[in-house]
Parts: C-alpha cells; sequence; structure tokens
C-alpha cells in the first residue's frame, strides 16, 4: 500500500485557515462564529458581545498554556472550526508564553528580542499544524490598524511586533470587513486601501447579509464557494493528466513522416489546459528530430531532407 496521496485522491473538504479583520462594530466575531460547528478561543473576552443566540461553548483564555492544554483534551472532538478573537492577543499571550520559557527573549525595556518573535513565528506555525492535523478550520479575528507608506494609507490588522506578515503567510484567505453605506462587505483581494490574501479563488468582494434569518453565512457561502474551487481545480488537474497521457500516447504512434504530419495536425487542435501546448511541441520536435523531418512553413507541414 503506498504512503503517497494522488493529486485526484485529495479530498476537497480540507481545513481552512482565514483571517477576518476590520474596525470594531462591523460584526467580526459574529461573522467568524457563522462558520460550521464553531468554538471560540477567546482572548479579548468579547463573546458577551455576541447575540445569544449566535454564542457557541468558549474557552475564556488567561494565558497561552490553557489554548495548548485545550487542543490536546479532546473537548474539541465535537466542533469543525475553532475562532480565535483576537489575532492581536493570541500574540502576545504566545510572547508571555517564550519568555516564560527563556527570559532573555525579554530586553532590558520589557520588549521582545528579534529571537522571540522567531519563537511566535514558530509557535503560530505549529499551532496551525495542530488544529489542521486535527480536521478543523481556524478563523482569526482581528482589528484593523492604520499604517502609513510614505503618504500613501492604508490599514492592516493589529498584530504587536514583526510577527504580521509571517501570520499571513500560514493562511489561505485573509478577509477586511468594512461597512459600504448600510451594507457590509468582505473583500478578500489585496488593495491600496487595506491588506487580504486569497489564495482560494474566492470573489474579491462579498456582501455580508443581515442575521435575521440565522448565522451560516461563512459555511454557505465562503466555505462552498472554497469547496467548489478545490472541486473545479481538482477535475482540470484530472483532465489535464488525461490529456497529456493522450499526447504521449499520440506522440508515441510516430513511426514516419505520414505519422508525424497526422499527430500534428491532431494535436495542434485541442485545446490547451496549462503547458499542454509546450508539452505536445517539444513530443513533436523529439520525433521529427529522430526522423530527421523539418517543418515547412510553406505547406505547413514536416517533410523529410532530400538525399
Amino acid at each position: 500500500m503506498s504512503l503517497l496521496t494522488q493529486p485526484n485522491e485529495l479530498t476537497n473538504t480540507q481545513p481552512i485557515s482565514c483571517m477576518i479583520y476590520g474596525q470594531p462594530g462591523t460584526g467580526k466575531t459574529t461573522l467568524a462564529l457563522s462558520a460550521s460547528k464553531p468554538v471560540l478561543i477567546d482572548l479579548d473576552r468579547g463573546l458577551h458581545r455576541v447575540e445569544k443566540r449566535f454564542q457557541c461553548p468558549s474557552l475564556q483564555v488567561e494565558n497561552y498554556q490553557q489554548i495548548l492544554d485545550l487542543l490536546k483534551s479532546g473537548e474539541l472532538a465535537p466542533f469543525d472550526t475553532i475562532v480565535i478573537d483576537t489575532l492581536g492577543k493570541l500574540v502576545d499571550r504566545m510572547g508571555d508564553f517564550v519568555a516564560i520559557a527563556n527570559p532573555k527573549f525579554k530586553q532590558g525595556d520589557g520588549t521582545l528580542s528579534m529571537k522571540a518573535w522567531g519563537a511566535i513565528k514558530v509557535q503560530f506555525s505549529n499551532l496551525i499544524k495542530t488544529i489542521f492535523n486535527m480536521n478543523k478550520s481556524v478563523i482569526f479575528v482581528a482589528h484593523e490598524k492604520e499604517d502609513k507608506d510614505g503618504d500613501v494609507r492604508f490599514v492592516r490588522p493589529d498584530v504587536s511586533g514583526s510577527s504580521g506578515k509571517d501570520i499571513v503567510k500560514e493562511l489561505d484567505l485573509m478577509g477586511y470587513v468594512e461597512m459600504k453605506g448600510n451594507k457590509r462587505t468582505v473583500s478578500f483581494t489585496p488593495s491600496e486601501k487595506f491588506y487580504a490574501k486569497n489564495s482560494l479563488g474566492l470573489p474579491s468582494v462579498i456582501e455580508i447579509p443581515d442575521t435575521k434569518a440565522g448565522n451560516t453565512f461563512f459555511q454557505d457561502s465562503i466555505v462552498k464557494a472554497v469547496e467548489e474551487k478545490r472541486k473545479a481545480d481538482a477535475e482540470l488537474l484530472e483532465r489535464y493528466n488525461k490529456m497529456k497521457k493522450s499526447i504521449d500516447k499520440t506522440i508515441a504512434g510516430i513511426k514516419d513522416v505520414e505519422s508525424l504530419n497526422n499527430a500534428y495536425s491532431e494535436l495542434k487542435e485541442i485545446e490547451p489546459i496549462w503547458d499542454t501546448t509546450i508539452y505536445w511541441k517539444h513530443g513533436i520536435k523529439v520525433a521529427s528530430e529522430k526522423l530527421k523531418a523539418t517543418f515547412n512553413k510553406k505547406t505547413a507541414a514536416f517533410e523529410l531532407a532530400e538525399e
């Protein structure tokens, strides 16, 4: 039995790692809790502000060790999604955790050293891996912070120190929540105004519906769109692999100039997928060189050089 998983054997229900950030009061926590079977790691102690019918079991966090203990406890088995609110507070608690383990990580002025931020990055990466190994998705909630690049103002997640950009690399999605008139939207495509990340092919801007009929937006819209994208990608990959096998079979059937021209005529008509045009042209080139045939541009056909 092979230990390797083939691309066409991958499931479309792989966990998702996501960050949602924006201004206070835009419903970020409620949005995150609209994912499937959520549990809240409440570093911000803000669950009481969520409408009662949308509240869920939570860990009221005092230190990072509590989170590690929860992950090992088995209590998370009934849940599909771990919501961590807020990311900024998580990084702060991680900073305390690594500084307790290694007091040298704290400098004389009380700030963390570069090595400490490296240790935080490792902790964050391990957290994502642990959650994924449990086959659960994770959604981080964060506040926004205004920043400047020269005269250009933009917003980014409010995360301490140098860890923000490193953390984003670990995520599939980062969405910016904002009010546009009376409508709330979440945007996953980066712009000059805000940071975002959209590695799973979601629409760039999605309108968030009100919660009168319930709170299932993340599961119904975002997760569904991701699963459809993954399914489409898997189907395209399967077509791609089948096309390459068909090209190989056609190239293998080239025995003379006539079959070379027949193969060329057949292959140039296929609709390309990714690099299949380059693939079959290389095969034709190798076959023509073996036959010592050259391409005549006037006749648009291969022919043998005259003796």
